[in-house]
This record gives structure tokens, sequence and C-alpha cells, in this order.
């Protein structure tokens, strides 16, 4: 089966698998941080060994070596440990509903950010596309989004996760100029369980 027949299949799995988390993480015995924690920490055998078959083919793809290189990896793992925790402490502080749809604002975090620090421009059709996207995800979770004062220090968080991913997004278009998924992958899951497992 060739790499192009496995992307949708599992392009649908792991969206299967992010839709589940939040009811997941409802469900753990543990708080919300150690529960990010072991997300990612679980799965360092996995990168790493998607990694080490990379670096065996017979032109493998550059690794990190500058200090520049180093820099941009920390931040990715940095902004993805801060989504990872806040959106996590969301859902144990506000609706399921709530903290994902909150969560899934980065998009328009990005744009601003893109337009502030990198003077990027967007077309009126990218634009249009954001704004019906996510008014789609309002209409979508709309029935069961609450505001109320019991839920409003996970709703802010809800907010923060999205800042912390639009982060994250951004730090990775970088490394992907440079480097293969399973390179920054590898890297950025060890820095993300160095950040959250204190």
């Amino acid at each position: 089966m060739t790499v192009s027949r496995i992307a949708l299949p599992a392009l649908l799995l792991g969206a299967a698998g992010i839709g589940f988390s939040p009811i997941f993480m409802r469900l753990s015995d543990v708080d919300p941080t150690a529960s990010a924690f072991h997300r990612v920490f679980l799965a360092l055998p996995l990168v790493w060994g998607w990694r080490l078959l990379e670096k065996n083919l017979p032109d493998p793809p550059p690794g990190p070596a500058t200090r520049r290189d180093y820099l941009t990896l920390i931040l990715s793992g940095f902004f993805f440990a801060g989504d990872l925790a806040f959106w996590h402490t969301s859902v144990a502080y506000t609706s399921v509903a709530n903290a994902t749809l909150l969560a899934n604002f980065a998009p328009v975090f990005v744009t601003l950010a893109a337009f502030i620090l990198f003077k990027e421009h967007f077309s009126r059709l990218f634009l249009a596309g954001l704004v019906i996207s996510t008014l789609g995800a309002i209409i979508l979770l709309g029935d069961s989004f609450t505001i109320s004062r019991k839920h409003l220090f996970g709703d802010f968080l809800g907010i923060v996760t999205a800042c912390f991913y639009a982060g994250y997004i951004i730090s990775v278009s970088r490394l992907r100029s440079k480097f293969s998924s399973a390179t920054f992958m590898a890297w950025g899951t060890v820095i993300t369980s160095a950040f959250l497992f204190p």
C-alpha cells in the first residue's frame, strides 16, 4: 500500500483520535497536566522509531545543526506544551464544547500573528474562508456552547490554548521548510515532554 493510499485513512483516524481526546481526558484518573504529559511521553518510542527509520534511508533528511534550529524546535515544543496543558485544564473547568470551540480559534490568531509579525498579506478569498470556517465551528457547537460565570476560568484557558496552538502552528511552519515531519515531531515530542514533566 502506497503512502498516498493510507493518507486519507490516517487523516480520518487522527481526526477521530483528536475528537475523542477531551472525553478520554475527562475519564482519566490523573490531573489535566499529567494527562497532557502522558499523551506526548507515550508517543516518544513511535516518533523516534519513525525518525530512526528515516535516518537509515539512502538519502536521509537533515537534523538540527545550528543554534537557530534548536531554538525553533524549543519554541515549537514550548508552544505545544502550553497548548496541551492549558487545553486539558480548560476541559476540567468548562464544558467539552466550550474548550473545543475556543481552542479552535487558533487560525484567527495565526492570521493575526502572521500579519503583525511577518507582514504577510492575505487574499479576500482566504479571509472569507477563515470567517466561514469559524462560523461553521460556532454553528456546529453553538447549541452546546454556554457562557456562565461558573465556566469563565475554563473559557479563558480555552482562549489561551488557542494562542499557544497558534504559536505552535507558526513555529512548525518554519520547521517544515527545513526538516521532515519525523525530524521535528521527534525532537518536538521530547521538548514538549520536558516542559510538561514538572
